[in-house]
């Protein structure tokens, strides 16, 4: 029986078919990856991704993803070339659909109508903020007026819509990231990713980083703006499938300064479980001095948090002795037993 997982097979180009040099990227050295992808390249990903998943039955589907750059501003010929490569894994079943990441300025009826008939099925756009400061001092020029275009005819040609947003960038701040993220949410994607702006070598921001133009957020910063981000989403129903950028040894080599933790998601999701234990507790008309919850099995470490910090936090809060966590299978939400 298969698994009901999906593996994305990452066909990297980076910095192709971006005209604009955002102050935060260098896909470089986020990726590790310098060549242009060529049809080698590009057959040795699926080789080294698709093929092992087909003699197992972990994965339920199988995409081809192309990221690193904006797909639909490469000339045609290089995007025709690409897409090429992977229909016939697509026609023989070995892979489902591909996925693209592009710049909303690149998205019109022309590029979309070749996506379609190329069995591309996902795009995700590159939104980083709303905020016209904070995208003019990023050197990403595009308006909001822009972005919703791209994302009606997204919508029209019915692909899944994946959007992605950066906070701590020049000019950022709490209010004005909660702002881009309720403005996402008006967008309706399918689904977002959130990355916290780093200072990487080779970049405009590491510039402006040595000479005291730029002074990135703090961790703690930065977790209590995603834990607000998080929630807000997982209230609208928008699932947030990635949080910050993979801990790979390239992006560890170039990473100067800035709110990168291996585990990013984690620490999220434990200071929203501490919320939660924080509301169930705050409920109570007299707190006692021991307290039990039942939590599903696979969130126990998420409630315990980062080195028992939330158990370790609840005591000092509510004076309590002791609290026990019992992970069960058949439990989907957080419950106060006692």
């Amino acid at each position: 029986m298969k698994k009901n997982r999906l593996l994305i097979a990452p066909v990297f180009i980076p910095h192709e078919g971006c005209p604009y040099r955002c102050v935060f990227c260098s896909q470089i050295d986020i990726t590790g990856i310098a060549f242009q992808a060529d049809e080698e390249n590009v057959l040795g990903t699926l080789k080294t991704y698709i093929e092992p998943s087909l003699k197992s039955n972990k994965f339920s589907r199988r995409e081809v993803a192309f990221y690193g750059g904006s797909f639909t501003g490469l000339p045609d010929e290089r995007q025709e070339l690409l897409l090429s490569l992977i229909k016939p894994l697509i026609h023989d079943g070995r892979v489902d659909a591909i996925r693209i990441s592009t710049h909303p300025l690149f998205v019109d009826r022309k590029q979309l109508d070749r996506l379609k008939v190329s069995c591309v099925e996902t795009v995700e756009l590159g939104i980083q903020s709303t905020d016209p400061e904070v995208l003019e001092q990023s050197g990403r020029p595009c308006s909001r007026a822009d972005m919703l275009s791209a994302v009606s005819l997204i919508r029209e040609y019915d692909f899944k819509l994946g959007l992605q947003l950066m906070l701590g960038l020049p000019g950022d701040s709490k209010k004005r990231f909660e702002k881009s993220v309720t403005d996402v949410i008006g967008m309706k994607p399918d689904f977002v990713r959130l990355y916290p702006a780093l200072v990487l070598k080779h970049t405009p921001l590491y510039t402006m980083y040595e000479q005291g133009l730029y002074v990135p957020w703090s961790l703690e910063r930065t977790l209590d703006a995603l834990k607000t981000a998080v929630k807000l989403f997982g209230h609208a129903g928008i699932p947030v499938i990635r949080i910050g950028l993979q801990p790979d040894n390239s992006l560890r080599d170039n990473y100067i300064a800035g709110p990168f933790h291996p585990s990013l998601r984690y620490l999220v999701d434990c200071r929203i479980g501490l919320d939660l234990m924080v509301d169930k507790i705050s409920s109570l008309d007299i707190i006692p001095e021991r307290v039990l919850f039942r939590v599903p099995m696979n969130s126990v470490s998420i409630y315990t948090g980062n080195k028992r910090e939330n158990l370790l936090l609840l005591k000092e809060r509510f004076g309590l002795k002791d609290i026990k966590l019992s992970g069960e299978e058949h439990c989907h939400q957080l419950e106060l037993v006692a």
